[in-house]
């Protein structure tokens, strides 16, 4: 059995949007109840500007509240621009703790001599219509 849970971290600047999906992953063993997490997340970059990047590289670097990070760059032009020399570590727990309230990010992107910073969060609380008697 396996049981996934995710949680999708969105932030807007004025060039760049991002989304950062972290996975949480529970394979439970009915023999023996044994539980392995698997824990990992996923960035997405937009680039919001007018006139497209095909070439040059990005460098981003993502930050949680305990100044752990996940680092790289991405090399524009190519058929599939990859995230290239990813580094660092995530605190990936810390994020998917329900009871843990601040659990804002911090990226930092860096492209042909600009430069651009903002928050990642969670979705504000969903709100329920009132329910009529």
């Amino acid at each position: 059995m396996k049981r996934n849970k995710a949680m999708t971290f969105a932030g807007k600047g004025e060039a760049w949007k991002a989304t950062y999906v972290v996975t949480h992953q529970d394979k439970v063993n009915a023999q023996h109840t044994i539980f392995q997490d698997e824990l990992g997340g996923k960035l997405k970059l937009q680039y919001l500007g007018e006139e497209p990047l095909n070439y040059g590289k990005v460098d981003y670097r993502l930050e949680d509240m305990t100044d752990r990070f996940v680092e790289g760059e991405i090399v524009m032009g190519t058929d599939e621009a990859r995230m290239k020399e990813t580094k660092g570590n995530m605190d990936y727990e810390q994020l998917l703790d329900m009871m843990n309230p601040n659990k804002d990010l911090t990226i930092k992107i860096g492209w042909n001599g600009c430069s651009e910073q903002f928050t990642l969060g969670l979705p504000k609380r969903i709100r329920f219509g009132k329910s009529k008697h």
